[in-house]
């Protein structure tokens, strides 16, 4: 079961097995400290998607094209009929933008056929947007994301050990993480990038967590980066027991899923045996690459060439249930 970063529900169909192997605020594996990660990634990370982060109500949005942001469908039309590049952002001042409502014939956005995306329109101009990416090798690249999603909450355990922490609400800060793309999914609401949360420590590894959605998820390619795809889920819920309407099922970020159950009282569970090596959950991201050309018709920018010396590194893997954030 696929959790929403806001609240409701969405069952996935999965149209094929994958082929390829291969995650807010968002939660880091490293730190709770809520001061991590809230200013522009440096070093390796630096200029990775951070000052074409907006606010979009309570959610991100990625800056596109000139008078052109990117989010999700699901967290629905925000009230605040604005996008805001803040001053942590833009390392300026805060700037509001207004929707324009009349875009598109009046609906006043675009929604990406057969995904979780969704392209509104500014009456005003960026003064710079993010590249989108429109190759196909995103899988093995490390990757940037950025949510308003909350940090990690108490510990979770099981036999004494260690296995993740309990996730939270949104507190509304933007934060960063980094994480390694794993593999492609092929799903009822498109292709999805998929990434797993590991017990890694020292590298900034997070996934995501509630309020992350919406949020730019960037691959660098040669010594640019690129926007890859746009927060969408995490794997969840999870419980103790099968026992359904116990009202036990919780939101959590698992380095390791062994031994708890997944699914939800309203659905099934399932169990995943706990062993000896790490069962981690994942982060998706729904895909732009296989949506580039319809963005780009709206957009109407140039399309950035797939470079030739990208290679696309195949593994299998099996598509869990999981949650949208």
């Amino acid at each position: 079961m696929l959790h929403p970063l806001h609240n409701g529900w969405l069952r996935l169909g999965i149209l094929l097995t994958f082929l390829t192997r291969q995650a807010g605020a968002i939660v880091l594996y490293d730190t709770d400290n809520p001061l991590t990660n809230t200013t522009a990634p440096t070093g390796i990370y630096a200029d990775s998607g951070w000052a074409w982060q907006g606010q979009y109500g309570a959610f991100l949005g990625t800056m596109i094209g000139d008078q052109y942001f990117i989010t999700a469908q699901h967290v629905g039309v925000q009230s605040s009929g604005t996008f805001v590049s803040t001053a942590a952002q833009n390392g300026l001042a805060d700037v509001t933008y207004t929707i324009d409502v009349a875009a598109n014939g009046g609906t006043g956005f675009w929604d990406i056929s057969g995904t979780d995306l969704r392209v509104f329109k500014i009456n005003e101009t960026f003064s710079s947007w993010a590249p989108l990416y429109t190759g196909g090798s995103e899988a093995g690249r490390s990757l940037v994301t950025y949510g308003r999603g909350a940090p990690r909450g108490a510990a979770i355990t099981l036999g004494g050990d260690l296995h993740g922490w309990y996730t939270q609400n949104s507190d509304g800060i933007t934060r960063w993480g980094a994480n390694v793309v794993n593999q492609i999914a092929t799903t009822s609401v498109g292709d999805l990038l998929v990434a797993q949360f590991n017990a890694i420590s020292g590298q900034n590894e997070a996934t995501l967590s509630h309020g992350d959605s919406g949020g730019g998820v960037f691959i660098q390619v040669g010594s640019n980066w690129y926007l890859a795809g746009v927060n969408y889920a995490a794997e969840g819920y999870f419980d103790t027991n099968n026992t359904r309407f116990d009202s036990s099922e919780f939101s959590a970020a698992l380095f390791d899923k062994g031994g708890f159950y997944q699914g939800s009282d309203a659905t099934t569970w399932t169990f995943h045996t706990d062993t000896a090596v790490d069962k981690p959950t994942a982060m998706y991201a729904s895909r732009i690459s296989s949506s580039s050309s319809e963005i780009l018709g709206i957009i109407t920018s140039a399309p950035v060439p797939e470079p030739s010396s990208l290679l696309l590194i195949g593994l299998g893997a099996f598509f869990q249930r999981r949650r949208r954030l």
